[in-house]
């Protein structure tokens, strides 16, 4: 091979190698946009973590799995992953209602918002959002509250210490 050749080859393969990497860090609040309701973010470095999972179990029954019910107050860093095979969604309710009794509206087959202290929106199966917030000590139902989701199972009791 040629000096010249050679010479544009690597700087070429190098051109790729630094266009493929990422200069963010982890640090750094970023959001990888990918068309459809979902992505990843990569949150700051605080809050304490909190892993949510939101499944399928069939076309009438989702649920979530959590990895705690209880947190201590303040900054909370929630790693929402949809592992369904449709969107969901995650609202944090502060209320002092029991989970499985929130009202369904029966027009909208949701439950009501205003006590809504937040949300990640809808995500698209198979994708994954991290969001930090900040909580209040008290009650919480979080709940999927796409059309029948909340009715078919996805809400979960939390408690916010203080």
């Amino acid at each position: 091979m040629k000096r010249g050749t050679l010479a544009t080859s690597f700087v070429a393969l190098t051109f790729l190698m630094v266009g493929c990497s990422s200069s963010k860090s982890a640090s750094t609040p970023t959001t990888a946009a990918d068309g459809g309701g979902g992505g990843v973010t990569i949150p700051a470095a605080d809050g304490a973590p909190l892993s949510v999972q939101a499944t399928d179990q069939s076309a009438t029954a989702q649920s979530f799995v959590f990895d705690k019910t209880s947190i201590a107050a303040g900054k909370v860093t929630i790693t929402f992953e949809n592992k369904g095979n449709r969107q969901h969604e995650l609202i944090l309710l502060k209320t002092d209602t029991a989970a499985d009794a929130l009202v369904i509206d029966k027009t909208t087959n949701k439950v009501s918002e205003d006590a809504s202290v937040g949300e990640i929106s809808e995500t698209d199966a198979g994708k994954t959002v991290v969001k930090t917030f900040d909580l209040k000590p008290g009650k919480y139902v979080f709940v999927c509250n796409i059309e029948k989701h909340y009715g078919q199972g996805m809400k979960q009791a939390f408690t916010v210490t203080g």
